[in-house]
């Protein structure tokens, strides 16, 4: 999960161990998703990983499903 500037795992990790009061949710687009690079974005404190060839709706659905937007109780 290669950026410009950088890794895209040291990135999350960065976000989530950064000792912020709260934690962002973190979901993972990259374009090559097997079973190894979503565990590896899960290690890295990603909450999900998802392939940029999903579509619309189902990143919007992941997107619902880290920040509890939709349900009762997020």
């Amino acid at each position: 999960m290669t950026l410009p500037d950088g890794n895209g795992l040291d990135l999350v990790r960065e976000i989530n161990d950064g000792g912020a009061a709260i934690r962002i949710p973190t979901l993972v687009l990259t374009a090559g998703l097997d079973h190894s690079v979503a565990a590896r974005a899960v290690e890295a404190s990603a909450q999900g990983a998802q392939s940029k060839a999903a579509s619309i709706p189902e990143t919007v659905e992941a997107i619902k499903r880290l920040t509890g937007a939709g349900h009762p109780e997020g």
